[in-house]
């Protein structure tokens, strides 16, 4: 999941097409060469395309990855506590919720990057927005999922990163 949040981010920021056309158009300008604004995005895009087909593996692996975990899941059942169970504590139902929104997310993501990559073109602009904003639940979860640790390594359950490392 870092790997795929890392393409988003470089093609946010360094990577964004605008930016890399005017370092592109100052390049040449150092060699008297001169090109439009439309062939430096052209140019810029062709070389981030390179860099998002990474985007696009590691898409196909997280894909992978959660259809194992949901088959793990109907054999081996939930490793946490239903959050609509009576005796879970109030602590266990947040963590389960957090848990469902997660796998929700992620199930999101996978599902519209493959409707933009094998889905009809008329519905490309639309999953691609739905895709782009699916994306946005990893970053809390990944702050709640740290602090969840941290919180738990300082109280009565010493040792959680030690088994979740080696199991």
């Amino acid at each position: 999941m870092m790997v795929v949040l890392l393409t988003i981010l470089l093609r946010l920021g360094w990577m964004e097409k605008n930016h890399m056309a005017a370092i592109i158009h100052q390049g040449l300008a150092k060699i008297d060469i001169v090109i439009s604004n439309e062939q430096a995005i052209k140019i810029a895009k062709g070389i981030r395309n390179v860099m998002f087909q990474w985007h696009i593996y590691f898409g196909y692996a997280v894909g992978v990855i959660l259809a194992a975990r949901f088959i793990y899941m109907a054999k081996r059942g939930l490793h946490y506590s239903s959050p609509f169970s009576s005796q879970a504590t109030t602590k266990q139902k947040f963590q389960a919720w957090v848990y469902w929104l997660f796998y929700a997310g992620v199930t999101l993501s996978v599902a519209s990057g493959l409707i933009i990559k094998f889905g009809p073109e008329s519905m490309k602009h639309q999953v691609e927005t739905i895709h782009a904003l699916s994306l946005w639940y990893f970053i809390p979860f990944l702050g709640l999922h740290l602090a969840g640790i941290v919180l738990a390594e300082n109280s009565q359950e010493k040792g959680i990163v030690s088994k979740m490392i080696g199991g």
